[in-house]
C-alpha cells in the first residue's frame, strides 16, 4: 500500500514537469477559420450535410407512410396514422428546403458571391 502510495505521489509531482516541457503550438491545432470566406464555405458544406441526410430521412418517412396506407385496410386508425407521417414528412421536407434556401441568402448577403 505504500508503495503505490509513493507512485501516485511521484507520478502527480512528476505529470507538471511534463506538460511543461510540451511546446503549447504542438498542442492547439491552427484555426480552421482563416478568413470569412473558410468559415461560409464551412458552414455551406455544414448545410448540405444537413440537408442530404434530412432528404434521406424524409424519403424514408415517405415510403413508410405509403407503405401505412397500402396496408391500413380500411381501418380508419391506420389512415389517420399514414396521413399524420406523411404530413409531418412533407413539413420536414419543406423546412430543409428553407434553411437551405436561408443558407444560400445568408452566404450572398455576408460574402457577396453565389
Amino acid at each position: 500500500m505504500k508503495k503505490l502510495a509513493a507512485l501516485v505521489l511521484i507520478g502527480l509531482l512528476v505529470i507538471p514537469i511534463v506538460s511543461l516541457a510540451v511546446n503549447p503550438s504542438e498542442i492547439i491545432p491552427p484555426s480552421r477559420f482563416t478568413s470569412l470566406d473558410s468559415f461560409v464555405k464551412f458552414m455551406d458544406e455544414a448545410a448540405n450535410w444537413v440537408f442530404f441526410g434530412l432528404l434521406a430521412l424524409a424519403t424514408i418517412f415517405l415510403v413508410v407512410s405509403g407503405y401505412l396506407f397500402v396496408t391500413a385496410g380500411g381501418s380508419s386508425e391506420k389512415v389517420t396514422s399514414a396521413r399524420k407521417m406523411l404530413t409531418n414528412a412533407l413539413i420536414g421536407l419543406a423546412v430543409g428546403f428553407g434553411a437551405k434556401g436561408l443558407v444560400s441568402i445568408v452566404r450572398v448577403l455576408i460574402s457577396g458571391t453565389q
